[in-house]
């Protein structure tokens, strides 16, 4: 259920939250802006259950003293469940094996106030940051779950501790300072006396909270920066945890979707291989270039769908072929329009690079153009909803990355007031920007709206996945670097040309907002601001319109222009004949933070040592997140057979608060960046995505998975993001490597030996 700022909020003002960007990166809250959200949610507390005590939003607490935190960010494999939980029970200085996790409600005290934030160029943040605040949309996207939930989540859990010793000081009739808690015990060592904290719960939650609060220095910590176990192994190694595709309401029906073949257009007719639909078909719905189908169970239904086909339209006047993109990309990095009408704009700039470039002789000038492909993001949970309406109310249970976005999209579609729809977000069998996209839940509302009160789930095939998703944009670059008379760099122009993702996004949720103004920052995320030393710099990019949807892809815009990037910081040193390690370092004279970062991954990976005939080895450095992240891989080329042996990552995220799920994460990410940068193309011919399963948009295999090592560097700059960091380096790192081995440059992405 809504809370009353919700309740009220009109269509309007949904809509222009919608339109305001949804996604980004890391945001550091003052202590007393943190405290006014726990201020806030002292007033907003969950549902309970017989016995259970809710302190704030944050956390309630049962009389054995288990502590259940409410968690509104969404489990996708990150580890958020445990990250979240334990900064509460840190501050509480809980017994960790008597920790629980549920899935917040939707409350605008829950909102997402940093990837909101960030979401926007740096002039307009504060604005945006304003406007998070009031308007609290929970999200989970742009690394940034622990990031938003660190103090504010701190501080509700000391004011809950506070008050826990208060309740024990006036039974017990001493001094709170003389009272500690340890593993979840209240103690008293001047008398003895001890008892569970849950025994102090009810009494301690009628208590007045303290008007501020103090939380531990990194010195008194007993859980963060340890490795306890994930709450969610259990569930899933016994198969219990429950997905969306798991969901099962009384009187479930089943559908199953296709869309027509191409990427845009719409739907004209539809033809039954018998003239009419099979008898199995129970319901229809259609949408602007969709056919669902509703049936007694999906296997029905889909085997139902396959006897329809789709006549429609396909987008005219646009890209029709991967060729043709490619070409009028080059058109526009020429300076011509390529019949975009691009948007071109600087997003980074210092010093005089253009000039500095055209006054340079041409021997002095290094040019190189890069390319990646579109990308599906080939979640393993196949997309899917649930969806009932009936009586007025709706629920929706559905794996997302949005529930506010989702309880809106529900309120409008259906035409009753927030409060009235309930969203359940199970775990996400797999987000990566994927599940923050929308289409799913109209479908399967407009398939509600027809089952006559009955709860129906739709569920996508992984061929309509595939060739329907909202892809990670194709985008072209080229960079050019003046060399100066002292074997350096003297200036540095970046070109860029792609669509937008977050206008696309917009789009699909509400047309009337998906405008170019403010600029779409993830179109240059990871190539407008560099650490390293260059005199004159510049960064540019050309935005064009495409009929491809394209949607939030790990790590966005990073995981492209670290490719650029790196690679030709490589393409620089070979130039310049310096060893492409040491270069970076004369480069990172002044990050020292970088600097060590580098060092690490270079020492782990022992750079310097001879290796084995036909194999190579390449280093990356790419900041994403608020983290930074230096891969050195090694590779064996056998003919044309690329093998990827080894990935060495040295990270600082800050404060490693869970190192072995930072290992995790960016091992993951690195296997979910090879993936990408060995096999993932998206390729179109006539409108139509040529792809359509795992036989031809494949994935890394588990024999074909390199030896990972990770070492983590806890500097002690503010928090950074960690599931997305290992995604942005790896293809550099390995494209480096393979040239290292073969002396052939690979300049697009996915790598193919020729």
């Amino acid at each position: 259920m809504a809370d009353s700022s919700t309740k009220k909020m009109s269509k309007t003002r949904r809509a222009f939250l919608i339109g305001t960007g949804l996604v980004g990166g890391a945001l550091v809250i003052s202590t007393t802006l943190a405290w006014r959200r726990v201020a806030g949610a002292q007033s907003f507390k969950p549902p309970v259950k017989a016995g259970e005590t809710a302190f704030n939003a944050w956390l309630k607490i049962l009389p054995d003293s288990t502590i259940i935190v409410q968690v509104p960010r969404q489990e996708m494999g990150q580890g958020i469940y445990t990250m979240l939980a334990m900064l509460v029970a840190e501050e509480l200085d809980a017994d960790w094996s008597k920790v629980r996790v549920e899935q917040a409600q939707i409350s605008a005290v829950y909102g997402n106030v940093t990837a909101l934030g960030d979401s926007a160029p740096a002039p307009m943040q504060a604005a945006m940051i304003a406007t998070a605040r009031v308007l609290g949309v929970q999200m989970t996207g742009g690394s940034t779950s622990t990031r938003d939930g660190w103090a504010p989540m701190r501080m509700a859990a000391a004011s809950a501790r506070s008050v826990l010793l208060a309740a024990a000081a006036l039974r017990w009739n001493v001094p709170v300072g003389e009272l500690s808690i340890e593993k979840s015990v209240v103690k008293h060592a001047g008398s003895g006396r001890s008892a569970p904290f849950g025994e102090f719960a009810p009494a301690a939650a009628a208590l007045s909270p303290p008007s501020q609060v103090t939380v531990k220095a990194q010195k008194d910590w007993k859980i963060l920066g340890t490795s306890p176990a994930r709450l969610d192994v259990v569930e899933k190694t016994l198969g219990t945890a429950q997905f969306g595709i798991d969901v099962r309401p009384e009187g479930l029906l089943y559908a199953t979707v296709k869309h027509i073949p191409y990427v845009s257009g719409a739907l004209q007719e539809v033809r039954w291989k018998n003239g009419t639909a099979p008898k199995d078909v129970l319901h229809q719905a259609r949408g602007d270039n969709w056919l669902a189908v509703v049936s007694a169970s999906y296997w029905s239904a889909k085997k139902a769908l396959e006897e329809a086909e789709l006549i429609g339209g396909g987008p005219t006047g646009t890209v029709l072929s991967s060729d043709q993109l490619t070409a009028r990309y080059n058109d526009v990095l020429d300076g011509k329009d390529g019949g975009f009408e691009p948007k071109r704009r600087t997003f980074g700039e210092y010093g005089k690079a253009e000039k500095v470039i055209a006054a340079t002789p041409a021997r002095q000038r290094i040019e190189a153009a890069y390319s990646v492909p579109f990308l599906a993001h080939a979640a393993m949970e196949p997309l899917n909803c649930t969806a009932l309406i009936k009586n007025g109310k709706v629920d929706v249970w559905v794996g997302n990355q949005a529930p506010t976005v989702v309880q809106w999209l529900a309120a409008g579609n259906v035409g009753v007031a927030n409060d009235a729809v309930t969203v359940h977000t199970p775990y996400l069998g797999g987000g990566f920007g994927r599940r923050f996209d929308i289409e799913v839940i109209r479908q399967t509302l407009a398939c509600a709206k027809v089952t006559n009160g009955k709860p129906v789930q739709l569920i996508w095939s992984r061929e309509q996945d595939i060739q329907h998703d909202a892809y990670r944009p194709a985008v072209s670059c080229r960079i050019t670097a003046a060399l100066d008379d002292k074997n350096g760099v003297s200036a540095w122009h970046h070109r860029m040309v792609g669509p937008s993702v977050s206008k696309s996004v917009i789009g699909r949720m509400n047309p009337l907002f998906a405008g170019d103004f403010p600029p779409d920052k993830t179109n240059a995320d990871g190539a407008a601001e560099l650490p390293y030393a260059f005199a004159h710099f510049k960064c540019d990019h050309a935005q064009v319109d495409l009929p491809v949807p394209t949607g939030y892809w790990r790590s966005v815009g990073n995981s492209y222009t670290a490719f650029f990037v790196e690679t030709f910081v490589d393409e620089l040193a070979v130039a310049l004949k310096k060893d492409p390690y040491l270069f970076r370092l004369e480069l990172l004279k002044d990050q020292p933070r970088f600097a060590r970062v580098v060092d690490a991954a270079a020492s782990a990976a022992q750079w310097s040592t001879a290796l084995p005939q036909g194999w190579g080895r390449g280093i990356a450095l790419a900041e994403s997140f608020k983290s930074i992240a230096c891969m050195v891989v090694d590779v064996e080329v056998v003919g044309k057979d690329i093998k990827v042996r080894r990935v060495v990552t040295a990270v600082d995220c800050g404060t490693a608060l869970h190192p072995d799920n930072v290992k995790v994460q960016i091992s993951g990410a690195a296997l979910y960046g090879l993936t990408a940068a060995l096999k993932g193309n998206i390729t179109l011919k006539d409108g139509i995505v040529q792809q359509s399963n795992f036989n031809d948009y494949g994935l890394m295999s588990m024999a074909e998975c390199p030896q990972f090592e990770t070492v983590i560097i806890n500097s002690g700059a503010a928090l950074g993001g960690i599931g997305e960091v290992g995604v942005p380096p790896i293809a550099p790192a390995l494209g480096n490597a393979i040239y290292a081995a073969t002396g052939k440059r690979l300049r697009s992405l996915p790598f193919r030996l020729a």
